[in-house]
């Protein structure tokens, strides 16, 4: 990582340690699912390496653009304005045209700071037709903006992550903002020139999954 030298790389390293671990663990103590359990069960255990991990992604590139996020098509669907809050980190694939194979798109997510995280995979940079993945720091909050049926398909709940102090959105209120309006037009143009499934590789385990608790 060219941006980090010297004492300031030193500080880093576990955090980056974690969040390799995060991406690329395959069983054990360490696996992305032992972490979403822990933090959505309220146990505690492996908030040391969420807290490390968060410190980690903070520290990557950022993604402006659409997330999406595979899923049961068949979950429930929360109502505009409803504020989602997930403990967990929350990975997504960057929208492109050539989406994976398997899962159907249920998430759409409007990101200003999910964040990059190729360089801390064993993937090769620049695998071809490989999605590039974005995780959101634990504890982000994802206002919905909508539900958008496709025809023949599952339907889309539509996200907008927000700000890092969302108490201003907990008020229950259904009416969007300007930044919701713009953030759903975004989605709704993205969606529109997506609504096939790739081939080839599948979705990311971590890439699927309902999205956050009721806020």
């Amino acid at each position: 990582m060219p941006a980090l030298r010297g004492h300031e790389l030193e500080a880093a390293r576990i955090d980056l340690v974690a969040a390799h671990a995060y991406l690329t663990t395959e069983e054990g103590p360490l696996h992305h699912r032992e972490l979403i359990r822990d933090l959505h069960s309220g146990e505690g255990r492996l908030l040391p390496y969420a807290g490390c991990l968060a410190s980690a992604l903070r520290r990557l590139p950022s993604y402006r653009g659409v997330a999406l996020r595979g899923g049961d098509p068949a979950g429930p669907e929360p109502g505009v304005g409803t504020l989602l809050q997930d403990p967990g980190p929350v990975s997504t694939l960057a929208g492109t045209p050539a989406l994976p194979a398997g899962a159907a798109v249920r998430y759409a997510i409007w990101s200003v700071t999910g964040r990059k995280v190729r360089q801390l995979t064993d993937r090769p940079t620049g695998s071809a037709r490989t999605n590039e993945e974005i995780v959101f720091v634990p504890g982000t909050g994802f206002r919905v903006l909508g539900v958008r049926t496709v025809p023949a398909g599952p339907s889309v709940v539509l996200l907008r992550e927000l700000p890092g102090n969302a108490t201003a959105y907990m008020d229950g209120s259904e009416e969007l903002s300007g930044l919701d309006l713009k953030a759903l037009a975004h989605l709704e143009e993205t969606l529109s020139r997506e609504d096939r499934v790739g081939e080839g590789r599948g979705w990311p385990e971590r890439c699927t999954g309902p999205v956050g608790q009721d806020g």
